[in-house]
């Protein structure tokens, strides 16, 4: 595909996970340019392989080399329209065991990259006078977990989404935050027919999420159809932040 043809292009944080590789095929057939941040190589290269017009980039999140590889990967001839922040790490434990180790790694992953790469694409959306970024959280940020360092980063993660949507909504800059219910990604392929039925049991339509329905979502909120909306909190829990 030509410069000329491409939608625009969008960065999207976490590209290898499950809802991550479904939201850049779906970005990417639809026309839009993908630069695919994550760590995972081999997952990068399956992505890759479907033929689909994405650039990898290979890099832990919390690498200070991040913003400036997203930079150079940036083609300055096709308007940026997008940032998918999905990017999110659940590691650590209860308080009594918490270490700082675990907490700083939270926030390093789940947090920090969203701020630093809003701020940088920022001033390219301003000039554009258009842009939308999606924030993918979590409803423990909301009602809390047993590991106080995710439910504590993805709430920051709210306040991070609601600051930068007022900050930039006279640019005509959307900022919204996505909350996603029990899904079937990589993170819960490993969960056995019984605990999958059982958190199913907890939700309003007593079944799982897919990743395809998290990236007709994150479809929407980057498109000119949800033009109105930002600053909202996007739940897709399907009722089961209610039942937690």
């Amino acid at each position: 595909m030509n410069e000329s043809e491409y939608k625009g292009q969008i960065i999207l944080t976490g590209a290898a996970g499950g809802m991550g590789m479904a939201t850049c095929e779906l970005l990417a057939q639809r026309g839009y340019r993908i630069i695919a941040v994550d760590h995972n190589k081999e997952r990068l290269d399956k992505l890759q392989s479907l033929d689909l017009t994405i650039t990898r980039i290979i890099i832990d999140l919390n690498d200070p080399q991040l913003t400036l590889k997203v930079s150079e990967a940036i083609n300055p001839s096709v308007p940026v329209v997008g940032l998918v922040n999905l990017v999110g790490v659940s590691k650590g434990h209860a308080l009594d065991q918490l270490t700082d180790q675990d907490w700083d790694e939270a926030f390093s992953i789940n947090v920090t990259p969203a701020m630093k790469l809003t701020r940088l694409l920022a001033p390219i959306m301003r000039q554009q006078k258009y842009g939308s970024i999606v924030n993918v959280g979590s409803p423990v940020g909301f009602i809390g977990a047993r590991k106080p360092n995710y439910a504590a980063s993805k709430a920051a993660l709210q306040g991070l989404t609601m600051s930068c949507a007022r900050n930039l909504g006279e640019d005509n800059i959307r900022v919204n935050l996505l909350l996603p219910g029990p899904t079937i990604t990589y993170m819960t392929e490993d969960w056995d027919i019984n605990k999958r039925a059982d958190i199913a049991r907890g939700t309003f339509l007593n079944r799982l999420c897919t990743p395809k329905e998290i990236a007709n979502v994150i479809a929407f909120l980057i498109s000119d159809e949800s033009s109105y909306i930002t600053g909202s909190i996007i739940d897709m829990t399907s009722g089961s932040m209610y039942g937690h």
